[in-house]
C-alpha cells in the first residue's frame, strides 16, 4: 500500500471513530440535559413493583458507538505507526483520541439502564435476578477511570466519594453468574453485577429499599436448598425489558 493510501485510510478510520464516539458523547450530553429538565415526581420505593427509568442512548447512537470502538484500535495503530512520511498524523491521532475518550467516559457516567424492583427480585435491562440468590449488596463510587467502595458506617470516608452505583454478588452455589468480557476487564471480579444509579434518587435510599426487599424474600423463602452434588448451577435469567 502506498503512503498516500495509508494516509487516506488512517484519516477515514479516524473520521469514523470521531463520528461514532464524538456523536455518542454529544448525544449523551443532550439526553442528560433533557433528563435533568424533566419533572419525574416522587418515587415510592415501597410499592409492590417499582420501575425506575434512567437516561439512555437510542439504538442508532449505540450502533454508531460500536462502530467507533471497532475502528479505534485500527485507527490508532495506523495513525501512530504506519504513516512514517507524515509525521503529523501520529500526534494528531493521539491528541484527538485522548481528548475525545476523556469527554466520552465523563459523559456516559450519567447514563443507566431501566431497573424494575419486584417482590421476587429485580430486572436490570435484559437481566433478571432473584433476591434469594443475592448474597451481598453494597454501594460504591464509580468514576470515569476507577471506583471506590463506600466504607462501613462509622469508618472514615473520603467526602468527595459519594455513592453512585450499587454492587451485588450472587450465591454461586445456586446460580452461574453471567458476566461480559467488558465487565471482567473493568475489574468486576468479586461482584457479579453493578447498577448505576441514574434514576434521580439517593443511592443510599435505593440500597435500603433493595436490602429490605431481599430480607422479606429470604424470610418468605425459608432455608435455601443447595444443589445436589453434580448438578450444574442454573444461569441467571435474562429477558427482554
Amino acid at each position: 500500500m502506498t503512503d498516500q493510501a495509508l494516509l487516506l485510510t488512517s484519516v477515514a478510520l479516524l473520521s469514523v471513530y470521531v463520528v461514532g464516539i464524538g456523536g455518542t458523547t454529544a448525544s449523551a450530553l443532550r439526553v442528560l440535559e433533557s433528563w435533568r429538565r424533566t419533572d419525574r415526581g416522587e418515587v415510592d420505593l415501597r410499592a409492590s413493583e417499582v420501575a425506575l427509568v434512567a437516561p439512555n442512548l437510542s439504538r442508532v447512537v449505540r450502533v454508531l458507538r460500536t462502530a467507533g470502538w471497532v475502528v479505534f484500535p485500527i485507527a490508532l495503530v495506523l495513525g501512530v505507526f504506519a504513516n512514517r512520511h507524515y509525521f503529523w498524523v501520529g500526534p494528531v491521532t493521539v491528541l484527538v483520541m485522548v481528548g475525545l475518550n476523556a469527554f466520552y467516559f465523563s459523559a456516559v457516567q450519567g447514563l443507566g439502564e431501566r431497573l424494575t424492583l419486584t417482590a421476587d427480585g429485580f430486572r436490570q435491562g435484559k437481566r433478571s435476578v432473584r433476591w434469594i440468590h443475592v448474597t451481598e449488596l453494597s454501594s460504591a463510587h464509580a468514576g470515569p477511570f476507577g471506583g471506590t467502595r463506600i466504607s462501613e458506617p462509622g469508618a472514615w470516608q473520603d467526602p468527595r466519594s459519594h455513592p453512585n452505583v450499587i454492587l451485588y454478588r450472587l450465591n454461586r452455589a445456586l446460580v452461574r453468574p453471567q458476566k461480559s468480557v467488558l465487565a471482567r476487564w473493568g475489574g468486576l471480579t468479586y461482584y457479579d453485577g453493578m447498577i448505576r444509579n441514574a434514576f434521580g434518587i439517593s443511592t443510599d435510599r435505593l440500597l435500603e429499599a433493595m436490602l429490605e426487599r431481599r430480607r422479606r424474600a429470604l424470610e418468605a423463602e425459608g432455608p435455601l436448598k443447595r444443589r445436589a452434588p453434580g448438578d450444574p448451577p442454573s444461569p441467571v435469567r435474562s429477558r427482554e425489558a
